[in-house]
């Protein structure tokens, strides 16, 4: 099955994986009219995309200021109407150890990696179920399957978007709406360049988008998650009882 959409909005486009998925979707359109919105607060960065790949337009947006969002959707719709696939691929990321626990350094994370996409959410949602169609896809992270040593900010907002999602897409059924939710593992890029450890099966962003891409344009899953050795094993630990799942957890952190 190949899909085909008309006006596709990635909003969180500025580099990293949203950027390369703006990439392949320009370079291999799912139709003939094909018109790609890319966003994000970096206006700079937006522009210089859009100069390197004719056709696609920027519409900076901060995603933690509600009215930002809004009036973004507005201006899309004036001039594209309410897309067929938006993308929310927005995110920070900084690794948090014990000794550097912070709650600024959560909230800013709550802020854009939850709220931001909640922000963007509302008005989505209520859009695309009065025209009775549409897709959303949220960027969580495999992060968000179990609490990970070094990620007490960042995993639990992604593991409350999987969440999120996993709730509002059984209440969609029937809707003609589908939220799906994406779960990269570690993919090479300027935020998880702050790691001090090994990456285990690290990714070019060119190659996380083209996961991305073909689960987006090829089936209606709920999840798009990869690399799949990767995700197997993190599923796998979901199961483990505390005890297990600790040892293994100290054993990482030594290593």
């Amino acid at each position: 099955m190949k899909k085909h959409f008309q006006t596709i909005w990635i909003i969180g486009a500025s580099s990293g994986i949203g950027a390369a998925l703006a990439r392949q979707f320009h370079e291999k359109p799912t139709s003939p009219d094909q018109k790609v919105i890319i966003s994000a607060r970096n206006s700079d960065k937006l522009a210089e995309l859009a100069s390197e790949m004719p056709g696609l337009t920027p519409v900076p947006v901060d995603i933690t200021d509600q009215n930002a969002v809004n009036g973004a959707i507005t201006k899309v719709e004036e001039q594209f109407g309410l897309p067929d696939l938006v993308v929310l691929a927005a995110g920070i990321y900084s690794p948090m150890k014990l000794n550097a626990f912070s709650a600024a350094t959560i909230r800013s994370h709550v802020d854009t990696n939850y709220m931001g996409i909640v922000n963007c959410l509302e008005p989505l949602l209520a859009k695309m179920r009065a025209r009775k169609s549409g897709e959303i896809a949220v960027m969580a992270s495999v992060a968000g399957y179990r609490g990970l040593p070094n990620a007490s900010a960042y995993g639990p907002t992604k593991a409350a978007l999987i969440n999120l999602c996993e709730s509002l897409h059984t209440e969609l059924s029937g809707s003609g709406v589908l939220l799906r939710v994406i779960n990269p593992g570690f993919v090479k890029t300027r935020l998880t360049e702050k790691n001090d450890f090994e990456m285990p099966y690290l990714l070019e962003p060119e190659e996380a988008a083209d996961f991305i891409y073909r689960g987006l344009s090829g089936n209606d899953k709920f999840e798009i998650a990869f690399p799949p050795q990767f995700v197997r094993q993190l599923k796998l630990t979901r199961i483990l009882p505390y005890p297990l799942f600790f040892k293994l957890m100290r054993k990482l952190i030594r290593a």
